[in-house]
């Protein structure tokens, strides 16, 4: 597995592109100034958490003794899961109850760029992929991406509007659809070829 393939991948399930409206909507009564730096601390914590999550998570995942083939399964239920819920939002979502006030690690960090999916994926990622570089370099290229967008917000907010952030987002989750679909058959094919 490449690190364009992981990175691509956790990008797709951060979804910056349809949490921008979400962000902007915390943080409009704020200046541009202090909105580039609560996004840039917001992205701090969430490469924090991935590199938390990647260190940890290999390691949680071998004292449960859990099998390249379970990771697989389970990434693939996760990530698709994941793009259900960008596919198809409730009323009880994270983007529905914003609370009020700055943000500070929730919502912007935790759920919403850094949520149960892209944890539970960083973690099964770290089991089935061998190889720490593409790893990191999986973790980091996706982070710079998303960084990028989320100190871009107020211009691409401006620029896109929400009807354009909602059919990037939809976009998103449809790929995302796919790539949990392939993961969970490679993780069939081998619990078949056991």
């Amino acid at each position: 597995m490449s690190w364009i393939y992981i990175a691509f991948t956790f990008f797709l399930i951060m979804d910056p592109v349809g949490n921008v409206s979400s962000f902007m909507k915390l943080v409009k009564d704020y200046p541009q100034k202090r909105q580039v730096f609560l996004a840039a601390r917001e992205m701090l914590i969430v490469l924090a958490i991935m590199l938390f999550f990647y260190l940890m998570g290999e390691y949680v995942l071998r004292v449960l003794d859990i099998s390249d083939t379970a990771a697989r399964l389970a990434s693939g239920l996760v990530i698709f899961l994941g793009a259900l819920h960008i596919l198809f939002p409730t009323n009880d979502s994270p983007r529905s109850n914003l609370p009020k006030g700055e943000p500070y690690i929730t919502p912007v960090a935790i759920p919403l760029l850094a949520g149960p999916a892209l944890m539970g994926t960083v973690m099964l990622f770290a089991k089935i992929v061998p190889d720490h570089a593409s790893m990191l370099f999986g973790i980091l290229g996706a982070w710079v991406v998303t960084s990028l967008i989320m100190l871009g917000a107020p211009k691409i907010y401006r620029l896109v509007g929400t009807n354009g952030l909602i059919a990037c987002e939809k976009l998103m989750g449809m790929i995302l659809v796919l790539i949990g679909i392939q993961r969970f058959m490679d993780g069939v094919k081998m619990f078949l070829a056991m």
